[in-house]
């Protein structure tokens, strides 16, 4: 028989009430009775704890509600060279703009934006930042060098085109074309010899002024040894090579473009005709569409995806094209409407055939 201490701890174990048994239904070790145990799992938040509780959760709320802006943010600065190299330069240039505008005092991004944009020659967005994000912030010595670097380069750039605007304005207006290029090419010439130019403005400029295409060749190929980011150099290149019959040469000349922008007007204008020229006319529409929503105002856009428009038969937004073109001031020219008048072929419009 059990004596009276078992029959105590029988009916009042109960550790923290001692006023009934232990309920070991759920645990054999328990200490606690029904009651008790359930009273401890449910143990009510103490009123003094309630207020900050409240801005625990809207402090966490506010957090979640900011995490997929943040981390947006955060994976187009991370993923900025990755999305460049996969052909969406401008895209990720932008993105990371309105990035910075976002994070003021987040210098690493600002860096990173100057520094893109100096790798792809995009000098102008690359003073935009600088000025604009970089002014007056604190940076490493390492980082301060770097953007040091970068400022006297964007200063031989500006300096250069000044330079090259100051000759143009002393020009009138009834001057020979000839005595024109000439006069400008001495002054070429002069500002090549010196280190403070930017050679690559130089030498582009130099073929715009040559005196045979294989000058005009040589001149770009300096261009783009200077600066291989140029685009509208090495566009240029590519039609002079595709004029010359090397048409292979021209892809690569647009293809080296669109590997780090899709959708810039020049090189995919370039696409376009040697889609067309190899007979793929719907190809070639595709590509002059691209170029025209990009940048209708690039050169030779408009007449290219008239062309295009034209050989697929597509009448009605071909006229439309001839009246923008018009309004554009950018008349459609004689050889252009020789093509569309069956007068000469895309081949003898496009490539310039040598003659015996």
């Amino acid at each position: 028989m059990m004596d009276e201490q078992e029959i105590f701890q029988e009916l009042y174990g109960c550790v923290s009430c001692h006023q009934a048994p232990v309920d070991r239904s759920e645990n054999p070790n328990s200490r606690l009775c029904r009651r008790c145990r359930e009273a401890a799992i449910h143990y009510p938040i103490p009123k003094i704890s309630i207020p900050v509780v409240l801005v625990i959760l809207v402090l966490t709320a506010f957090a979640y509600i900011r995490m997929p802006e943040s981390l947006t943010d955060y994976r187009i600065y991370a993923t900025a060279e990755a999305q460049i190299e996969a052909g969406m330069l401008y895209d990720t240039l932008s993105s990371l703009d309105e990035v910075a505008s976002r994070h003021p005092d987040f210098t690493d991004l600002a860096v990173r934006l100057v520094t893109l944009s100096m790798e792809y020659g995009c000098y102008d967005y690359a003073a935009y930042s600088m000025n604009t994000y970089l002014a007056g912030k604190s940076l490493s010595d390492v980082t301060y060098g770097e953007m040091v670097h970068y400022q006297n380069v964007l200063t031989s750039y500006y300096d250069t085109m000044d330079a090259l605007q100051e000759v143009v304005d002393g020009f009138d207006e009834d001057m020979d074309p000839e005595l024109t290029a000439a006069i400008f090419r001495e002054h070429l010439e002069m500002m090549k010899e010196d280190p403070r130019m930017f050679q690559s403005v130089i030498w582009y400029y130099l073929a715009q002024v040559s005196e045979s295409p294989e000058e005009y060749k040589e001149c770009l190929l300096r261009c783009l040894e200077e600066d291989p980011m140029d685009f509208v150099a090495r566009a240029d290149l590519g039609t002079r090579l595709r004029r010359d019959g090397d048409l292979e040469g021209a892809r690569e000349c647009y293809e080296q473009i669109l590997c780090y922008e899709k959708t810039e007007a020049l090189a995919n204008r370039g696409i376009a005709i040697l889609k067309m020229l190899e007979g793929d006319l719907e190809g070639g529409l595709d590509y002059a569409r691209i170029a025209y929503e990009s940048n209708p105002d690039a050169a030779y856009v408009r007449d290219t995806y008239l062309v295009a428009l034209f050989e697929n038969r597509m009448e009605e937004e071909a006229e439309a094209m001839k009246q923008e073109m018009e309004e554009a001031d950018t008349p459609i020219e004689e050889d252009t409407k020789a093509l569309l008048s069956g007068e000469i072929t895309l081949r003898e419009y496009y490539v310039e055939e040598e003659t015996l």
